[in-house]
């Protein structure tokens, strides 16, 4: 009889990103995602305490214990595909050996090569294969392909994997009120067309049922009001992984009859996926930028504004502000007041370190805050209305603090453990019928 398939995470059993599995044949592993979170109880390495190499890293658990990613010895039976360009998706790829086979959407492999070449954050030197949607690609007798999904950055896709003796599908992160609705649900019906065996997915928001998301369109008025009630400066954060968000704060500013003004890192990124730029829009001056994002904005003719500009027309303003950025409020002076959009940008939330920190930044020089955002994931009951319409014969909810209350009445349940490499006789075995209390 020949070894059946196994299915191990290695993360994202109950934190809210960091999702790591590896889907394993006799002669061949997928592995996907490969992000990683913050946890409290382990140890890390930080400031003089630096790891020595890979293997402390792997010996504390922040890097996961699958030999194969970390030598350079490797087959066309390997390789690792990535849902979509966050950092808690991604943010172990500079670990990788740089020969691994790398897989995801053409707008993943997109954007992450822009934010490297921007030096927004270290990414790897590896090579990104970008495949089209739906296509089929195979590593040894694992065949695989990209779904798109709608979620709060470019390229974001579902991963439908079909080994010798199961098929599983893999949410990645997705949600139904953002621009495009309809293709997280083409997703779901492509999904349960596959008959899939084991369905993997998110379950974010399983703690927050109760709290109703806008949708993007509601965030453009919400944003637009905000602005136009302000007659002080204004400033917003952005998450430059969302380009559609950033273009918005433009039209946005503009349509309140204000400039606006952004890291010029952050709109580098933007613009390329934008058919044109919204007109007067303007960068921060006065930093020694990347030389792609110099050669751009003297291509794109981007005029660049000084906090001298800013100081003599404050309401004339709305100018991104990263927290990296929070001297610029010293560079503006007595001028500096006025109103802080937070649109799900770092830090990300009273869980980061540094928020305590952006409201005292913000507290001394008089800005008020606003949080006016809207969530990347699905809500509770449409993740179970996904799980229900996509009838898995089994589900794991992952990527969730709570993945207990995913509950799906009729569709059989397991709640992973981490390190645990499951066939499907196992967790058919396993799982349970949860009913909704």
């Amino acid at each position: 009889m020949d070894k059946p398939t196994h299915i191990t995470l290695f993360g994202g059993t109950r934190t809210i990103g960091g999702t790591i599995c590896r889907v394993q044949t006799a002669s061949a592993a997928l592995v996907f995602d490969m992000g990683h979170v913050v946890r409290p109880s382990s140890p890390m390495f930080s400031g003089a305490l630096v790891p020595r190499s890979n293997a402390d890293l792997r010996a504390i658990g922040f890097l996961p214990d699958i030999p194969e990613l970390y030598t350079n010895e490797h087959h066309a039976d390997f390789a690792i595909c990535i849902s979509h360009n966050h950092l808690d998706h991604t943010a172990l790829l500079p670990y990788m050996a740089n020969e691994i086979s790398l897989f995801s959407t053409k707008d993943t492999c997109k954007i992450l090569k822009l934010i490297a070449d921007a030096h927004i954050e270290h990414q790897p030197s590896l090579e990104l294969i970008g495949v089209e949607p739906h296509a089929w690609q195979q590593v040894g007798d694992l065949q695989f392909q990209f779904v798109p999904v709608d979620h709060d950055t470019p390229g974001a896709a579902a991963i439908l994997i079909s080994a010798p003796d199961l098929r599983i599908v893999y949410s990645g992160d997705l949600r139904f009120h953002g621009w495009r609705p309809e293709v997280s649900r083409a997703f779901v019906d492509q999904a349960r067309a596959f008959q899939p065996d084991v369905l993997l997915i998110e379950g974010t928001r399983a703690a927050d049922e109760a709290r109703p998301q806008v949708s993007e369109q509601e965030l453009v008025r919400l944003l637009a009001e905000a602005m136009q009630s302000e007659v002080r400066m204004v400033y917003f954060n952005a998450y430059p992984r969302h380009p559609e968000r950033v273009l918005a704060f433009a039209r946005v500013s503009r349509e309140a009859h204000r400039v606006p003004v952004f890291d010029a890192r952050t709109l580098y990124v933007a613009a390329h996926f934008a058919e044109r730029l919204p007109e007067d829009v303007a960068v921060w001056a006065g930093e020694e930028l990347p030389e792609a994002v110099d050669r751009w904005l003297a291509t794109a003719g981007v005029r660049r504004i000084g906090p001298e500009d800013i100081r003599e027309a404050p309401g004339a303003y709305a100018a991104e502000l990263n927290y990296d950025r929070l001297w610029r409020l010293i560079d503006l002076g007595p001028q500096a007041g006025g109103l802080y959009i937070h649109s799900n940008g770092a830090p990300l939330g009273p869980f980061d370190p540094a928020w305590d920190n952006l409201q005292r930044w913000l507290a001394y020089f008089g800005v008020t805050f606003r949080s006016i955002g809207t969530s990347g994931h699905a809500a509770l009951d449409e993740i179970v209305q996904a799980v229900q319409t996509i009838q898995p014969r089994v589900y794991l909810p992952i990527h969730s603090f709570y993945p207990e209350r995913v509950i799906a009445p009729g569709v059989l349940r397991v709640l992973p453990e981490e390190g645990v490499a499951y066939t499907l006789s196992d967790l058919l075995a396993a799982g349970s019928l949860p009913e909704q209390s």
